[in-house]
């Protein structure tokens, strides 16, 4: 009998999480940091909430994280002016450098992955790994 799916993704995870320890020592980012670089918007501007929700962390855990990326000149937050409750990110100048740098590093993971495969397996791997990130 084959692998069970959850075996088969950790396998995957572990294969990753090593490619991406490296991309942030190599940066000097925690995990924290680097996982919200990832999510915050390149030109435009997150809410609070949606930065929190798409990092699964909770609101007052992405407020923190939040903090520190303000506090080392990655982000900058302002109250909207629709609603002063609505806090909006942005990433400074920095943190969009350091955006395009870990950009630039999963782009060269992402190049070795796709290396052995063909166009056409390409395409399933990616749209498996769109429909199991919409299955969780």
């Amino acid at each position: 009998m084959g692998k069970r799916l959850f075996e088969l993704i950790l396998a995957v995870r572990r294969k990753c999480q090593g490619r991406e320890e490296r991309i942030q020592r190599e940066l000097g980012l925690s995990p924290a940091e680097f996982n919200a670089l990832t999510v915050a918007e390149d030109g435009g501007e997150i809410t609070g909430c949606a930065f929190a929700e798409q990092m699964a962390l909770s609101p007052s855990r992405g407020s923190r994280v939040l903090d520190k990326l303000v506090a080392d000149g990655y982000a900058r937050t302002r109250l909207s002016p629709k609603d002063r409750r609505t806090i909006l990110i942005s990433l400074t100048p920095k943190g969009r450098k350091v955006k395009l740098k870990i950009r630039d590093r999963m782009k060269d993971c992402e190049n070795r992955i796709c290396r052995g495969l063909s166009a056409d397996e390409v395409t399933q791997v990616r749209e498996a790994l769109e429909l199991l990130g919409t299955a969780l």
